[in-house]
């Protein structure tokens, strides 16, 4: 066997692993939009909604497009909230949509195959969080998406909670870098502290 039968070999094997890893890659995100949607409802039905575990943005900031044709809210007009730490009793107030945010966080997406825990697209550290080393991120309030502005217009300092976003107060049908469209976004936030955006006085 020449040279030439070995390049002929080696180039089919490497076009069928591409291909595989492509077929993989489509399989991981078949079907995205029904499937971020069952994962949502199954996270929505787990979450007792009279213990006020289901939240949204006040009436001045809440998207129509949001609430149900009945005028009460829809599932994917609130975000999911499990506490994970609480902060001081003592703390009475939240950021305001104009505000100014200190937080540490990490964005994932809903569980898959491959991703068991969830693709994690982005997050505000390099590793393991460290307070002692790692600079939590400065937001404003009103820039990030919906879900997310939600979550910390609840929260009060020193408050740590996992964010379950439906796609409609995430990124909805557009798909970003990393984020294919219809993603359910699972966001854990720790809110350091915040501000007033224009004056930025500390509150």
């Amino acid at each position: 066997m020449n040279i030439k039968h070995y390049l002929f070999i080696g180039l089919a094997l490497l076009g069928f692993a591409s291909c595989t890893e492509a077929d993989e890659e489509d399989e991981e995100w078949a079907d995205w939009q029904n499937r971020n949607e069952a994962y949502f409802e199954e996270q929505y039905q787990k979450h007792d909604i009279e213990t006020a575990t289901c939240f949204i943005l006040p009436s001045w900031g809440q998207p129509t497009e949001f609430y149900a044709a009945t005028g009460g809210i829809a599932h994917t007009g609130c975000i999911l909230v499990d506490v994970i730490k609480n902060g001081s009793e003592l703390e009475t107030t939240s950021p305001l949509f104009t505000d100014s945010v200190s937080v540490t966080y990490s964005g994932r997406l809903m569980p898959t195959t491959h991703y068991p825990l969830g693709y994690e697209f982005d997050r505000s550290y390099l590793s393991k969080y460290d307070p002692d080393v790692d600079v939590p991120a400065s937001l404003a309030v009103n820039g990030v998406v919906e879900g997310f502005s939600t979550a910390v217009q609840h929260m009060r300092r020193g408050d740590k909670w996992r964010v379950i976003v439906p796609y409609q107060l995430g990124y909805g049908t557009s798909a970003r870098t990393s984020i294919p469209a219809y993603s359910t976004l699972v966001f854990e936030i720790e809110l350091i502290d915040f501000w007033s955006k224009k004056k930025g006085d500390r509150l």
